[in-house]
């Protein structure tokens, strides 16, 4: 299963060069999701992480498309309000397109529009969603089978609950603060790692 770790928004540029560079070889992929960045700054932070030897194969730009052509960065995260899947494959058609969706009638839409991969969730209950309860394996497990791409499941995931991941046939599972808020973020990448074996 991939491992797939999320940036909080919470860092600045010199904070997120350093922790990403002491998790990286742990991750499948980083998600830069900093949604009060300048692009001058995004650039910036993903200059500097190729710069410290981070494979770009390794990141996946949310929302920002002008940032990752400009770094000639592969992968695109688009949330629901981004650009249309379609017009991003038509126009880019060696990108990867990841996109964010709710329900098995969105996953369905959004693979018919050609995403690459799915993030679904909030599986679990976690304190980004306080007060919302978690959508649950039984439901990851309908989204999974509903489409033919990799789902990756986010939500208040722990190495413990890796095997209820990859029992539902997800194809990865996505994290933030487990890794990013982590007194020590590579063993908790490894943790990780070592949940989905």
């Amino acid at each position: 299963m991939e491992i797939h770790v999320i940036t909080d928004g919470k860092k600045t540029v010199d904070e997120l060069v350093e922790v990403i560079t002491e998790f990286h070889q742990e991750a499948d992929y980083i998600h830069i999701r900093e949604k009060t960045k300048t692009a001058k700054e995004l650039v910036q932070l993903v200059t500097r992480l190729i710069d410290n030897g981070i494979d770009k194969r390794k990141l996946v730009i949310n929302d920002r498309l002008d940032v990752a052509l400009m770094k000639d960065i592969p992968n695109i995260h688009l949330p629901g309000h981004s650009f249309s899947i379609k017009e991003v494959k038509t126009n880019y058609p060696e990108m990867r397109v990841g996109s964010s969706i709710h329900s098995v009638e969105e996953a369905i839409q959004c693979e018919a529009e050609g995403a690459d991969y799915l993030l679904f969730g909030h599986i679990f209950a976690t304190n980004s969603k306080m007060n919302l309860p978690g959508r649950g394996i039984p439901k990851l497990e309908k989204v999974c089978r509903a489409v033919n791409i990799p789902v990756i499941a986010i939500g208040g995931i722990t190495p413990e609950k890796a095997a209820e991941i990859s029992a539902a046939k997800a194809a990865g599972m996505a994290v933030m603060s487990y890794v990013l808020s982590s007194d020590n973020p590579k063993e908790a990448a490894r943790k990780l790692k070592l949940g989905v074996k």
